[in-house]
């Protein structure tokens, strides 16, 4: 029998290793994340949930490469772009891991046992699970030595993803984080700094 997708599907797993993973979708608007956001997927045969934050998008270009002969054609028709917009183009969505939830529902800030599986279904977290993931702030220090990621832009991003909607909780949950950014870089007052400028 044949298990149907969730409902919060977004894209599934193309490449892992256990510190990050590319999954693919569709360029739909509205439906693909963000940079900085969070997003899960499960390691069926371990009963864990990995948590990772979007760094990267990237375009694919078609195979029939149109997209390549419009952008460099004169006197482009609106509705010849329009209608390659539509084509739904792929997209590569890279992610970093910086969490897991075990089977008994334990949440840790730490890489994954293992990597996803390739076509590992990939779904955005919603709200409350973003502000469950954020109760702890362990995971900066993963952003912060991760190599080959724009580390404190994403950092800034998924604070500002974060942020409650109560503006008293937002000020106390971008307090928090400042706090424990001090601690983290106290020897680094200059990326300090300007991560502390990215959440103004």
């Amino acid at each position: 029998m044949t298990q149907s997708p969730p409902p919060s599907l977004i894209g599934r797993v193309r490449v892992a290793r256990v510190a990050q993973f590319v999954f693919g979708t569709r360029q739909l608007a509205g439906a693909v994340p963000h940079f900085g956001s969070l997003v899960k997927t499960t390691l069926s045969a371990l009963g864990v949930t990995v948590y990772g934050l979007i760094y990267d998008i990237a375009v694919n270009s078609d195979d029939a490469g149109t997209t390549r002969l419009l952008s460099v054609a004169e006197n482009v028709a609106a509705e010849d772009i329009a209608w390659e917009r539509d084509r739904l183009i792929p997209l590569d969505v890279s992610v970093l891991c910086v969490g897991t939830r075990d089977a008994a529902g334990a949440l840790r800030q730490v890489l994954p046992p293992q990597p996803p599986i390739a076509l590992d279904h990939i779904e955005v977290c919603e709200s409350a699970e973003v502000q469950a993931f954020h109760a702890r702030l362990d995971y900066f220090r993963l952003i912060l030595g991760a190599r080959d990621v724009p580390a404190d832009e994403l950092l800034a991003a998924s604070i500002r993803n974060a942020l409650p909607e109560n503006p008293g909780e937002a000020r106390s949950f971008t307090l928090r984080c400042a706090r424990e950014l001090s601690r983290l870089l106290a020897d680094d007052s200059a990326r300090l700094e300007q991560i502390l400028r990215r959440l103004q």
